[in-house]
């Protein structure tokens, strides 16, 4: 179990980019992968598609707020939602999320990710979310017909979404260098030890050394 930071303020400030002459720009595509999964799974039906945008946040039940404690043993999976760019014809910009499901009690539970998602900011990233109740109802039994039977959790990883490289400095700061899906070299973070953070980042990498490593958008799992 985990105990998790409770969000004082749930709003839903949206920031898009980039201009919002393309930015209600609908979901062409939804890909799920991660734990027990017998394939990645493509959702391409528009009717689904047409329920779950990036812009409107309709996977998350906003009026919960936070999860203040965090279920363990869930299966982790990863989503991404792809936009087309009208005004860019070929260009598809990706928004990606956790979705950590228990289905003996039909419920799920959504990680927006720090560091990661440039194409919309929700306010409450870093935090992990109720998910709605019509994104249950929709995309579990989507999962559940393409999840392999078993005692344990198969492909139990960090899953593809990454942030970048993180480390301990020789003062206890954390570094986190972000790079892009190309390996670029991005901004640069650093969580000093007095930081109202550092713990909770600390955590989410399930501990940090000198030795760089590789920084998973997802909590590590406890």
């Amino acid at each position: 179990m985990r105990r998790m930071s409770v969000v004082l303020v749930f709003c839903l400030a949206i920031i898009a980019i980039p201009a919002i002459s393309w930015s209600k720009a609908p979901t062409a595509r939804i890909k799920i992968e991660g734990d027990n999964l017998k394939s990645p799974i493509e959702i391409l039906n528009p009717e689904v598609l047409s329920q779950f945008n990036v812009w409107g946040g309709e996977f998350i039940d906003r009026p919960r707020g936070a999860v203040a404690e965090l279920p363990s043993g869930l299966q982790r999976l990863e989503v991404t939602l792809y936009v087309d760019v009208a005004q860019e014809p070929k260009t598809t910009r990706k928004y990606v999320f956790a979705y950590d499901v228990d289905p003996t009690q039909q419920r799920g539970f959504i990680f927006l990710p720090q560091w990661k998602n440039d194409l919309i900011w929700h306010g409450v990233e870093g935090n992990w979310l109720y998910a709605s109740k019509r994104w249950n109802e929709v995309i579990m039994p989507i999962i559940s017909q393409q999840t392999a039977r078993s005692s344990g959790l198969a492909n139990a990883g960090m899953l593809s979404c990454t942030v970048g490289m993180v480390s301990m400095l020789a003062d206890r700061a954390i570094e986190i260098q972000l790079m892009d899906e190309h390996g670029n070299k991005m901004s640069r973070f650093r969580y000093e030890t007095n930081h109202a953070a550092y713990s909770r980042v600390r955590d989410h990498f399930g501990g940090v050394t000198s030795k760089k490593k590789v920084a998973s958008c997802w909590p590590a799992r406890t």
